[in-house]
């Protein structure tokens, strides 16, 4: 046998041993590792599954409560304040807009509209919940009051501050004060982002109201 060769298998047995004495030492802490990544993917993929599984689950019985209301409006109220504590978002939130709806009266659902908007999650949907609250608050004790909540969502880069204006505009005019109303329909209608209806109706109530001041 040439040194050349006797080097090599020297050295191939130093580096069997030494690879054999390292397993010996962390080939344990290696497989436990391998072990933690398959169960963390396995339970990652089973997560995902029962996420979307609740999911669908929750979709199913939001739309059937939103359905029954047409019915049965205690019911589903009944069934969506469940939701509003239960279900995965965005049905929960979704679920509590709706169910402050379904009070028995104008006055019951501005409150609950109220009370709803703080906990909801997205500034949006509270956001939502506070103009909903101002339409339905339109000729209750309730107006003046839902009204103030209202004047931060009139700021520009509010989601609803074209909603807000219209409002502004009916409670100029309920209070006599077509000058104002006059002027929020006006910015209304200039406004290329204001949706479509409430441009027309802005656009409506200042013919209305222009001709008759007119006379």
């Amino acid at each position: 046998m040439s040194d050349s060769a006797a080097f090599h298998e020297i050295d191939d047995a130093v580096r069997k041993d030494a690879m054999k004495e390292w397993w010996n030492r962390y080939g344990t802490w290696v497989v436990a590792a391998a072990v933690v990544v398959v169960v963390a993917a396995a339970g990652m993929v089973g997560w995902r599954q029962y996420d979307q599984a609740q999911r669908a689950a929750a979709s199913t019985a939001y739309s059937a409560a939103v359905a029954q209301a047409a019915t049965d409006p205690a019911a589903a109220r009944a069934e969506l304040e469940k939701q509003a504590t239960a279900a995965p978002e965005p049905y929960r939130s979704l679920a509590a807009l709706v169910a402050a709806q379904l009070r028995a009266t104008p006055e019951e659902q501005v409150t609950s509209l109220i009370a709803v908007a703080p906990a909801l999650p997205a500034r949006e949907l509270s956001d939502l919940a506070l103009v909903i609250a101002g339409f339905k608050s339109v000729g209750t004790p309730k107006a003046q009051e839902t009204m103030a909540l209202l004047e931060p969502l009139a700021a520009p880069d509010r989601p609803y501050q074209v909603s807000v204006r219209e409002l502004q505009a009916m409670t100029a005019m309920g209070k006599g004060d077509a000058k104002v109303a006059r002027q929020l329909w006006t910015e209304i209608v200039k406004d290329r982002a204001a949706p479509q209806g409430t441009a027309q109706r802005a656009s409506a109530m200042l013919s209305v109201h222009g001709a008759a001041e007119a006379k």
